[in-house]
């Protein structure tokens, strides 16, 4: 049985294993950013480091998120593809919605050719359609790199 925090993204519901996790926390206004990646809203202070503040809408071509009252920011720990390294990215959701669990055999695959390579596959819970995400795969190689290179040009400044 594995857990997963859902949380919704303009119209469409996400879940992310709970063991990545770190906290939730209502919307803030990020810091703007010196370099720009268009789904890159902003840095935020997350205990004693600088995160890039994702817009999920933006990420999973859905729209932007529009900031509301009922925002929040999901903040993350996600290891390095092919490296030992974690790093910590905030994304931003219209709504968390509750943590469900699921069997391993309860998620459906997607067909290949129309899988994004971050979604490990989906699951229907009361007649909501649930895109199960492999957390670790949602940024390619290219994408930590330049949020890498965003987060030391900010702390250079």
């Amino acid at each position: 049985m594995n857990s997963y925090l859902t949380f919704k993204v303009i119209d469409e519901v996400f879940a992310v294993h709970v063991s990545h996790v770190m906290e939730i926390r209502e919307y803030e206004k990020p810091k703007p950013v010196p370099q720009k990646v268009d789904f890159i809203a902003g840095l935020l202070e997350f205990r004693d480091e600088i995160i890039p503040l994702i817009n999920t809408g933006l990420k999973f071509n859905l729209g932007p998120v529009e900031a509301s009252q009922s925002s929040v920011i999901v903040i993350l720990n996600l290891n390095k593809e092919g490296e030992a390294d974690n790093y910590r990215v905030a994304i931003m959701a219209d709504a968390v919605s509750d943590v469900i669990e699921v069997e391993d055999n309860e998620l459906k695959t997607i067909r290949h050719e129309y899988k994004p390579g971050y979604v490990a596959g989906t699951y229907s819970k009361d007649n909501a359609f649930v895109f199960v995400l492999d957390s670790d795969k949602v940024f390619t190689r290219n994408e930590v790199i330049e949020m890498d290179k965003i987060l030391s040009a900010a702390k250079e400044q």
